[in-house]
C-alpha cells in the first residue's frame, strides 16, 4: 500500500489529459459568493501525521490558526513509519465494518492497565492502539524522489529511495515545523502541544447547536518504570477538521472456504498463515516453500525480498476484474523462481493446528492440489477506514478543487497525492477558512456523459493536469483579490523526471503499453481508458 501511494503521487502529473477549455473554465465560471461560516474559524484539528497531515498542520499554523495534530502512532511518518513491532493479528474472517472502541459516558477518564488486564497483554493493547504500519525492512519506493517542501534532498540523492530515507525526510519536515514527537510549539508553556502522538481519534461528530466539531480522543502511554499502560480519554472542540488518515487501514482477509481453520495453524510460536502487514525480514524464510496469495505491489516486492532465501515461491493469482497498469507491473516484477498458480478454491480441514500446514491440502479452481507449503502470506490488500463522520464519503472527495464538503466546508479530507498536491491543498484550506478565498466552483457531473462515458468524469477529477493547473490558478486568483502569497506549479524538471523514470521503470521491456491499460499515451497527453481510472491505478481489496 505504501508503495502504491508514493507512485500515485507522481503519476498524477504525467498520465493526464490537458484541455485548454478546462483551464479556461476558471475564468468563465461566475464567481462563487464569498464563503461564510456560522462563526469564524480559529481552532482546527488535523487527524493524521503522515506527509499530508503534517503539511496541512504546518500551513494552517502559518496562517495563525490554532492547530491540534492527532496521530495514533508514537511518531510522525504515516505509512512511512517503520517499526519492528507488527500489528495485532488480523481477524479471520474480516471484522464487521464500523467497529470502534467502547467510548466512556463521561469525560475525562484516566485508567491504568497491568499485564494481563482484561485478558490482554500490554504489547497487544499497545500495538492495537497505534497499529504499526505495513512497512518491511528492505522496502524501497516505486516512484522517483518523493519530496516534501522546505527540507529538500541533496543533489546526489538517488531516485529510488529506501523507506529509511523517506522516514528521516518526513521526520525532518515535522521537526522543521515544530511538529515532531517532543516539540512544544506554543510560546506559552501552559498551552497544549500542537502535536499529540499515540492519540487515536475515536469519534468525529458535529454539534448541531454550536456548529463546532467534537473529537473524542484516546491516548495511551507506556509507563516502563511501573510496567503499566496509562489510558486517557477526553474531548476537544474545533471549528474545522482535516482528516488526513488515508482511506485504507485495516488488513483484508479474503473469504475462502477453510481459511479460518488454517489461520489457527502454528509451527512452533509462529502462525503459518498471516497478512503481509506483518512481514518485516526475509531471513526467516530460508529453505521454506512459501505461498503468496495476491499479485499486487506487496506480493511481488515481498517475493523479490525473500527470493534469495526461500526454497520455493508460489504465487496464487486470480483473474483481474480489469487490466491495471500497476498490476501488470507487479506481475512483471516477481522473481524468476516464482511458480504461478490459479485462484484458491478451498483449504481442506487440517488434522492438527500445532504442526504447521505442510501436510494440508489446498484446492485450486482448476482442480489441482497444492501440498508441502510451509507458510502463506496474504498480500490481499486493505479495507477502508471508518473514522469518517456519518454520511460522508470514505473513498473519494467531491472533486479535486475542494476535497471537503460543499454543504459543510468546515470538514475536509486530504487526497492520496501528498508529495505533490499536499502543499497546494493545504494552502487552499487555509485561505478558505481564513476568508481569503472563495470555495472553488463545484464540479457538476453531466448525467448524460456519465451514461455514455462513465469514466470521463473521474478521468478529469483524478488525472487532469488541466484541473491541477486550474487549482493553482484558483489559489492565485484568490491571492490577487484578497491578498496572500502566489504559488507556482511544480517545476518542469519534476514532470521530466517522472517521464524518464516511467519509461525506464514502469513502461520497461517487461510489458508493453497494450498491457498497462493505457493506449497511445504520452507522458503529458493522451487518454486513459476504462470506466474508472481510480480503479485502473489503485490496487484494492477487490482486485488482489
Amino acid at each position: 500500500m505504501a508503495l502504491r501511494k508514493s507512485f500515485l503521487a507522481f503519476l498524477s502529473f504525467g498520465l493526464c489529459v490537458f484541455s485548454g477549455n478546462q483551464f479556461q473554465a476558471v475564468f468563465d465560471t461566475p464567481k462563487q459568493p464569498r464563503t461564510s461560516f456560522h462563526h469564524p474559524i480559529h481552532r482546527v484539528a488535523v487527524v493524521g501525521a503522515g506527509p499530508a497531515g503534517l503539511q496541512a498542520a504546518a500551513k494552517l499554523m502559518q496562517h495563525n490558526f490554532t492547530v491540534r495534530l492527532f496521530e495514533r502512532a508514537p511518531h510522525p511518518g504515516g505509512n512511512w513509519l517503520y517499526s519492528e513491532e507488527t500489528p495485532v493479528r488480523e481477524s479471520y474472517p474480516d471484522e464487521p465494518a464500523g467497529q470502534t472502541a467502547e467510548i466512556p459516558v463521561q469525560f475525562p477518564v484516566t485508567r491504568y492497565y497491568n499485564e494481563g488486564a482484561g485478558g490482554l497483554t500490554l504489547d497487544h493493547r499497545w500495538t492495537e492502539h497505534w497499529r504499526p504500519r505495513p512497512v518491511w525492512y528492505n522496502l524501497f519506493t516505486n516512484s522517483p524522489k518523493a519530496e516534501l517542501p522546505d527540507v529538500p534532498y541533496g543533489p546526489d540523492i538517488p531516485w529510488v529511495l529506501s523507506h529509511h530515507t523517506i522516514q528521516r525526510h518526513v521526520r525532518s519536515y515535522a521537526s522543521h515545523h515544530c511538529l515532531n514527537t517532543n516539540d512544544h510549539c506554543p510560546a506559552t508553556p501552559s498551552a497544549p502541544r500542537v502535536a499529540s502522538y499515540s492519540t487515536r481519534v475515536e469519534k468525529v461528530e458535529k454539534d448541531a447547536e454550536t456548529h463546532t466539531w467534537v473529537l473524542t480522543l484516546r491516548r495511551l502511554e507506556r509507563l516502563r518504570e511501573s510496567d503499566r499502560i496509562l489510558e486517557e480519554w477526553w474531548t476537544e472542540t474545533f471549528d474545522a477538521v482535516v482528516i488526513a488518515t488515508g482511506p485504507y487501514t485495516s488488513a483484508h482477509v479474503p473469504e475462502i472456504e477453510g481459511i479460518v481453520d488454517w489461520s489457527k495453524a502454528k509451527d512452533g510460536e509462529h502462525y503459518s498463515m498471516y497478512h503481509s502487514q506483518a512481514y518485516r525480514h526475509p531471513e526467516r524464510f530460508a529453505g521454506k516453500t512459501v505461498l503468496i496469495v495476491g499479485a499486487s505491489v506487496s506480493a511481488s516486492e515481498i517475493a523479490r525480498d525473500i527470493s534469495p532465501f526461500a526454497h520455493r515461491i508460489i504465487a496464487s493469482v486470480r483473474p483481474p476484474s480489469e487490466r491495471k497498469g500497476m498490476r501488470q507491473r507487479s506481475l512483471s516484477r516477481f522473481p524468476n523462481m516464482t511458480e504461478f498458480v490459479p485462484e484458491i478454491a478451498s483449504f481442506k480441514p487440517l488434522k492438527k493446528h500445532a504442526v504447521g500446514i505442510r501436510d494440508g491440502k489446498i484446492h485450486l479452481i482448476n482442480g489441482s492440489i497444492l501440498q508441502g507449503i510451509d507458510e502463506i502470506i496474504l498480500a490481499t490488500g486493505f479495507r477502508s477506514s471508518h473514522l469518517y463522520p456519518p454520511n460522508s464519503t470514505t473513498r473519494r472527495p467531491e472533486n479535486i478543487s475542494w476535497t471537503g464538503h460543499y454543504t459543510d466546508p468546515t470538514l475536509a479530507y486530504t487526497i492520496g497525492r501528498p508529495w505533490t498536491m499536499g502543499r497546494y491543498q493545504s494552502y487552499g484550506l487555509a485561505k478558505v477558512w481564513a476568508g481569503s478565498a472563495r470555495l472553488p466552483p463545484h464540479e457538476q457531473i453531466d448525467e448524460s456523459e456519465r451514461d455514455t462515458d462513465p469514466g470521463s468524469y473521474w478521468r478529469q477529477i483524478w488525472l487532469g493536469e488541466a484541473l491541477f493547473r486550474r487549482y493553482v490558478t484558483w489559489l492565485n486568483d484568490a491571492s490577487l483579490e484578497y491578498g496572500g502569497r502566489f504559488v507556482e506549479p511544480p517545476p518542469l524538471e519534476t514532470v521530466e523526471l517522472l517521464k524518464y523514470y516511467s519509461v525506464v521503470h514502469f513502461l520497461d521491456n517487461t510489458m508493453d503499453l497494450g498491457g498497462t491499460g493505457f493506449d497511445a499515451i504520452s507522458m503529458l497527453s493522451g487518454q486513459l481508458k476504462g470506466n474508472d481510472p481510480w480503479n485502473a491505478l489503485v490496487d484494492e481489496d477487490t482486485d488482489w
